[in-house]
């Protein structure tokens, strides 16, 4: 047995190796060339800072997803319900036995690789974000200096996305663990999901909800950038129409936290379906119908007039651009 775990453990190490040839040599061509160009500096600037993202990520994927694996398995019930896929669960229990921790590392830790290693083209947003220095110009709509939305917001908007990710794949992976340890069962009598693992999820979904609260919380200072108008930056349908209707989905979404949170000790999933439907008729309608029809039917018939202020805006900001304020 533990000639047979070596020689797994060397064939696959050997895989490994093999598969990485290509691309330790692009490595190494980079580092020459940079090199010869007397830029060395820069390119181990580079390669740190994507060691770093993919450390972090990676990491941070993992202790996200185990503790929910572990969870899951801590939750399951002693006698599973009795179902058609029984034999299926029984065979899968009956191989990995004790051993379901090493199913989660290795599951988890496959899976944080993935996540950690596609974060590594991130490197320009993290060394930004990191060095980030004040212009000393503040943005006329939220008062924020403009070294945010160079340095900060790009990197801060790419992490609560991620997280975003992370939490639904650790909510699919963790759901399906529940179901392989019998604590949801879908063609069986009775209580299908288990009031414990009704509370696991529920406090998944209410995270999936909070950092979907922190994504509109930044996709307010996004319109700063926005196109819609007559000129780039925040116009009169920005301010006016899309800014509200993000403010009400921050709302929307921090009601859902809590209705999920109250929904860890009720029965049913009344609840969580409401906050959903409410979050996706608001989304809908406040967030794309709202906007469009403000556009179409107020701006556009008197855009010189309504867009004035902002265009005004455009033009300070271009003029302290490139310097000539001061002319």
């Amino acid at each position: 047995m533990k000639i047979r775990l070596i020689a797994g453990v060397a064939v696959s190490a050997f895989f490994v190796l093999v598969l990485s040839l290509r691309g330790i040599a692009g490595f190494w061509t980079d580092y020459l060339w940079f090199d010869a160009l007397g830029h060395e500096n820069v390119f181990v600037s580079v390669f740190g800072a994507q060691v770093v993202l993919v450390a972090l990520f990676t990491v941070l994927f993992f202790g996200i997803l185990f503790t929910n694996l572990t969870v899951a398995d801590r939750l399951a019930p002693l006698v599973r319900p009795p179902g058609p896929e029984e034999d299926l669960l029984r065979n899968y229990h009956l191989v990995v036995g004790r051993r379901r921790w090493l199913v989660r590392f290795v599951l988890s830790a496959l899976f944080a690789l993935v996540a950690g290693f596609g974060v590594s083209g991130r490197w320009e947003e993290w060394l930004l974000f990191t060095n980030s220095v004040d212009f000393g110009i503040l943005d006329p709509q939220f008062g924020k200096d403009i070294s945010f939305y160079v340095f900060r917001l790009p990197f801060l908007s790419f992490v609560v996305g991620w997280l975003f990710a992370t939490l639904i794949v650790a909510l699919v992976v963790t759901t399906l663990f529940h179901y392989i340890n019998g604590g949801i069962r879908l063609q069986t009598t009775g209580e299908r999901v288990q009031p414990a693992v009704k509370a696991h999820l529920s406090v998944l979904l209410g995270l999936v909800a909070l950092v979907r609260v922190g994504d509109y919380w930044l996709a307010r200072f996004e319109l700063t950038t926005s196109d819609r108008g007559a000129v780039s930056g925040a116009t009169y349908t920005d301010v006016k129409a899309q800014l509200p209707a993000i403010n009400l989905l921050i709302l929307i979404s921090v009601f859902a936290v809590v209705l999920l949170i109250v929904n860890i000790r009720r029965r049913g999933w009344v609840l969580p379906t409401l906050a959903v439907g409410l979050w996706a008729f608001v989304a809908l309608v406040m967030g794309n119908i709202y906007p469009a029809v403000i556009q179409n039917l107020r701006v556009e018939p008197a855009e010189s007039e309504k867009e004035a202020p902002y265009i005004e805006r455009n033009i300070t900001a271009t003029r302290a651009a490139y310097g000539l304020d001061a002319i």
